[in-house]
C-alpha cells in the first residue's frame, strides 16, 4: 500500500523549536523521506551518513552545500536556490548552511542508517548524534 504524506500540513505546527529540525513523513526499512528546517545561521558539521547516499530538494530558501572527498580535503561549495536538488553520494562529507536571513526548507530523501561519521570526531550513533543539546545547537 502507498503511503501518502502532505508536505505542508506536517510542518503547519508552527516554527521549529530548534536551529535545525527534521520532520519524518514517511520511512520503511529502506528509504525515509523527511523535511528539514534550517533556521537563518543555522549550520551542521562536516559529516556522512555510513552506507548510504541521500538527496536534498531546496523547497523554500537558499542553501549553502559544502562537500568534501576525505577530511582533509578542501571542500567544494555550492548555492542552492527553491527548485534545486543535490545528490550527495555515500561515504562523502558534506555540510549543510543556512547563511541567510530566511527560512530554509529541504526535503530529504535517503535509506536509514545509524552510523554517522563526523570529520575530526570519528564515528557516532544516530542516538548520539541527535541529543536534544546537539540539537539546540545553532552551529555544530
Amino acid at each position: 500500500m502507498a503511503l501518502i504524506s502532505r508536505v505542508f500540513d506536517a510542518l503547519e505546527d508552527g516554527s521549529p523549536d530548534r536551529p535545525r529540525q527534521r520532520k519524518l513523513l514517511s520511512a520503511q526499512e529502506d528509504l525515509i523521506i523527511a523535511c528539514n528546517v534550517y533556521q537563518p545561521g543555522a549550520r551542521n558539521e562536516f559529516h556522512y551518513h555510513k552506507g548510504t547516499s541521500q538527496s536534498f530538494l531546496v523547497m523554500k530558501g537558499t542553501l549553502t552545500l559544502r562537500t568534501k572527498s576525505d577530511e582533509n580535503a578542501e571542500p567544494e561549495e555550492f548555492h542552492l536556490a527553491e527548485g534545486e536538488c543535490a545528490l550527495i553520494p555515500g561515504n562523502q562529507f558534506y555540510q549543510l548552511h543556512n547563511e541567510t536571513d530566511g527560512v530554509c526548507l529541504l526535503y530529504q530523501v535517503k535509506k536509514p542508517g545509524d552510523q554517522i561519521v563526523i570529520a575530526g570526531k570519528g564515528q557516532m550513533s544516530n542516538k548520539d548524534y541527535f541529543t536534544e543539546a546537539r540539537q539546540q545547537e545553532t552551529a555544530l
